[in-house]
């Protein structure tokens, strides 16, 4: 006895969400958790400051979480999309999707907690360079989403194209291995640009 397509669909999809979301949220924990202890250090050099470098902590949380939202969206449409047309192919896309976005987050997440991290230090021995600092972060924590918005792309690409007229192998191969390639080279770039 073996499993319908559709079953198996359902599996990947299942299986990929709680990738993407899984793995998604790890980066962003790390980031966050980064920037807030920099504060919280920041704060006990110069508690005068202390509302500056909180709010500064807020703003640079917020964008480490970008990657884990990226991975929420994926992972939603992963549980809930309908598809038209099932097959084995599809169920590959569906969990390289999930490894995609879930690898695609981790780096992002991590590295954009960095320069919300240091500018909050920044802040707390330069009090006066606040705002180039808030610049700053923002611009470098932005660059760190970079590789997460590619894995996005990536994964929304393979829930979408439709691939039914490809032979199932080796295209299922394929597509849950560009789903693992985008998502592991994103890890990299993303924690990179942060540091």
């Amino acid at each position: 006895m073996g499993l319908e397509i559709e079953t198996i669909i359902d599996i990947a999809g299942y299986t990929g969400s709680g990738i993407a979301m899984g793995l998604g949220a790890v980066g962003a924990a790390i980031g966050e958790g980064y920037t807030a202890a920099r504060a919280n250090l920041a704060v006990s050099r110069n508690p005068k400051i202390s509302g500056d470098i909180f709010k500064n902590m807020l703003v640079g949380q917020a964008v480490a979480e970008s990657a884990s939202i990226f991975a929420l969206v994926i992972a939603i449409l992963l549980l809930f999309m309908d598809v038209a047309t099932p097959s084995l192919l599809k169920a590959a896309a569906f969990f390289g999707a999930g490894l995609c976005m879930g690898f695609g987050a981790i780096g992002s997440g991590v590295g954009s907690g960095y320069p919300g991290g240091e500018a909050c230090f920044g802040i707390s021995q330069q009090p006066e360079a606040a705002s180039q600092l808030t610049t700053n972060m923002l611009i470098g924590s932005a660059v760190c989403q970079t590789p997460a918005i590619f894995s996005m792309v990536v994964a929304l690409m393979l829930l979408f194209i439709d691939f039914g007229g490809a032979p199932l192998t080796p295209t299922w191969a394929a597509l849950v291995g560009a789903g693992l390639s985008m998502g592991l080279a994103a890890i990299g770039s993303g924690y990179g640009g942060g540091l």
